[in-house]
């Protein structure tokens, strides 16, 4: 693709209601940077970090940035690019910042169809795996020019709309296995969570998740029963396949097949430590394992 936007926006968390807080966009042409754009309103006094939008001010409703946002469209009318675009696409449609016809692009699906061999395709494995940079920092302009460095490097062949499925690829034959004797070993039954009631977890109840239902795929550091609990605690449904109530799913490495499902179903996908961080919780796994 020659000609596109890429965009990030920091939201704090999952639903449409959390708001947007900031804003980078990068018009694209040949993968050159001809025009960026940066939207936030950063609160006077803070000196946290400032990631997932803490420490800006809520501009979802504000004209002054929606009317920027849409000059900034209108004069570079290209495709909008996105890694995980269905999330980003709800949050622009829910505030009108663009119309619903506006063509959206996803680069993690890009990128898949581009290299299916890779184990994970969360923005900090792509950034680390392709040496762009150690970490992401959940800042808007940080995170969509790691985006532009990953795109330049990899230049996807193959861009499909978000919402449209993808031409189906033949598999190659699979060669006769000779089966051997013998009884095959029983998988262990993966433990399933609790029910809300008695789960004990040392964390608060939330409504973060309402609304959301929620499934997990891959192989994570956290225990996926563990995972699923701590979503329900947060007010989500769990959904163990991909179906009509799924509305976001959690990643972790070899996602597989429901990775597929949900980008042809313009499902929003976030990794499993984007996940734990949204929530509140600390993306370090050894540290969380001593607290949950």
């Amino acid at each position: 693709m020659k000609k596109m936007l890429l965009i990030d926006l920091e939201t704090r968390s999952f639903p449409v209601e959390s708001g947007i807080y900031e804003v980078a966009c990068l018009a694209i042409v040949d993968y050159e940077i001809v025009d960026s754009l940066h939207l936030a309103n950063a609160i006077d006094g803070y000196f946290a970090p400032r990631s997932y939008g803490y420490g800006y001010h809520n501009i979802s409703q504000n004209d002054k940035y929606i009317t920027r946002f849409r000059d900034f469209i209108s004069k570079y009318p290209y495709p909008l690019v996105a890694h995980n675009c269905p999330f980003d696409k709800k949050f622009l449609l829910h505030y009108e910042w663009v119309s619903e016809d506006y063509l959206f692009y996803c680069s993690m699906r890009a990128i898949r169809r581009h290299d299916g061999s890779l184990k994970s395709y969360a923005m900090d494995e792509l950034v680390r795996h392709f040496k762009i940079a150690e970490e992401t920092d959940h800042q808007a302009m940080s995170d969509v020019e790691n985006l532009y460095k990953l795109l330049a490097k990899i230049r996807p062949r193959e861009w499909i709309p978000v919402g449209v499925d993808a031409p189906r690829r033949r598999r190659p034959r699979k060669k006769a296995v000779t089966k051997l004797r013998g009884r095959r070993k029983t998988p262990k039954p993966r433990p399933r969570p609790r029910a809300l009631e008695d789960i004990d977890l040392p964390i608060p109840s939330t409504e973060v998740l309402t609304g959301e239902g929620v499934c997990f795929t891959g192989k994570s550091d956290y225990p996926r029963h563990t995972m699923q609990e701590i979503a329900l605690k947060n007010g989500a449904q769990i959904t163990n396949s991909i179906t009509s109530k799924t509305t976001l799913l959690v990643v972790g490495v070899n996602a597989g097949s429901k990775l597929d499902k949900a980008q042809k179903r313009d499902i929003s996908i976030v990794s499993d430590k984007d996940f734990m961080e949204m929530i509140g919780l600390s993306s370090n796994p050894e540290e969380k394992a001593s607290e949950l």
